[in-house]
C-alpha cells in the first residue's frame, strides 16, 4: 500500500518548515494528500494549573500572553504555507481527495496537541514531524503521542533535510516487533529508493541475520545489502547513526521502543538518542 495520506504537525517554531517541505515532497512523490496540522493552546486548559490563588489582572495577563503566543505561531505558520505551497493543489480541511493525487491542506484547530495528533494521526499513512531540537513546548509528549498513540509511521526531520530524501535508506535490524513494524510501514519508501542498506549490530550471542530480511524485502522487488557491525563503546543511538552516516544514507528506519510498562508512552534510551541526534530523517514505528 502505497502514502494516501500525510499528515505534517507544524507549531510555528523552527522545525515547521521542515517537516512542511518534507511532507510536500512526499506528498507530490505519493500522488498524497498532505494535511498541515496546527494546533493553539486553549487558554482555558491553563485554569486548573495557574488560576489558584491567581489575581483576576495576573490571570488576564497570563491568558492575554497564551493568546498572543498562538496569534505569532499561528501567523508563522500561515506564512510559510502560502510560501511554500504557493500554486500547488489546495483543499479545506474537511475536503476528500481522489485517489493519487496530490493536494496540501492546512488544518488549524484549538485543544491539546498531543489529543490533535492522537486523533486525525490514526487516520494518516504516515506522520511528519519536525526534529525534536526544533519544536517548542512539550516537544516529547507530541512525539509520544505520534509514536505510541496513533499505530502509525512517524518520520522526523531535521531542519536541513532534502528534497528526494530517502534515496538510500538505512534499515536498522535487530530482529524486533518493533523493528518488523518499522520496514512494513516505510515499504512505500524503501520500494523507491535507489539503495537500500539493512544495518544489524552483531552483540553476544545473537542469532538475528540480516540476510533474512533482505529475502524478504526481495519478495516485495527491493534490492538490499547486509551490513554487521560489532558495536564499540558508544551508544547505540551513536552506533546506528553512525552506521547509517557510513553508508551514506539519507534517511534511516528503526523500530520505536518505550520504557513505560502501563502504556509505553516513555521513549526508550536508543529512539530517544537517535531522535536527538540524527542529522538525517528517521521512520520509526512501534
Amino acid at each position: 500500500m502505497d502514502w494516501a495520506a500525510i499528515l505534517a504537525v507544524t507549531d510555528g517554531a523552527a522545525g515547521s518548515d521542515a517537516a512542511m517541505a518534507a511532507a510536500i515532497d512526499l506528498g507530490q512523490r505519493f500522488g498524497a494528500r498532505v494535511e498541515m496540522l496546527h494546533v493553539a493552546n486553549d487558554p482555558r486548559d491553563l485554569l486548573p494549573y495557574v488560576g489558584e490563588g491567581m489575581s483576576g489582572t495576573a490571570l488576564e495577563q497570563v491568558m492575554a500572553s497564551v493568546e498572543a503566543s498562538n496569534a505569532r505561531r499561528r501567523e508563522a505558520v500561515e506564512t510559510s504555507f502560502k510560501r511554500l505551497c504557493s500554486g500547488l493543489p489546495a483543499v479545506q480541511a474537511d475536503e476528500p481527495v481522489e485517489a493519487g493525487k496530490f493536494a496540501v491542506c492546512l488544518h488549524v484547530t484549538v485543544g491539546r496537541q498531543p489529543e490533535e495528533i492522537e486523533r486525525l494521526g490514526r487516520l494518516a499513512d504516515v506522520i511528519v514531524m519536525p526534529h525534536p531540537s526544533l519544536t517548542e513546548g512539550d516537544e516529547s509528549a507530541s512525539m509520544d503521542a505520534a509514536l505510541f498513540g496513533t499505530g502509525r509511521p512517524v518520520i522526523a526531520v531535521p531542519a536541513e533535510t532534502k528534497k528526494g530524501f530517502g534515496s538510500k535508506v538505512a534499515v536498522a535490524w535487530d530482529g524486533s516487533r518493533e523493528g518488523a513494524m518499522a520496514v512494513t510501514a516505510a515499504l512505500p519508501l524503501l520500494k523507491q529508493a535507489r539503495e537500500v542498506v539493512v544495518i544489524t549490530a552483531r552483540e553476544d550471542d545473537d542469532v538475528i541475520e540480516p540476510s533474512a530480511l533482505a529475502r524478504y524485502l526481495a519478495g516485495h522487488g527491493i534490492t538490499a545489502k547486509t551490513w554487521a557491525y560489532t558495536p564499540g563503546s558508544e551508544s547505540i543511538a551513536d552506533g546506528l547513526l553512525g552506521q547509517a552516516d557510513h553508508a551514506g544514507s539519507d534517511c534511516l528506519v528503526m523500530g520505536a521502543y518505550g520504557h513505560s510498562r502501563l502504556r509505553e508512552r516513555i521513549l526508550g534510551g536508543a529512539t530517544e538518542g537517535v531522535l536527538q541526534r540524527a542529522k538525517i530523517p528517521v521512520l520509526m514505528a512501534h
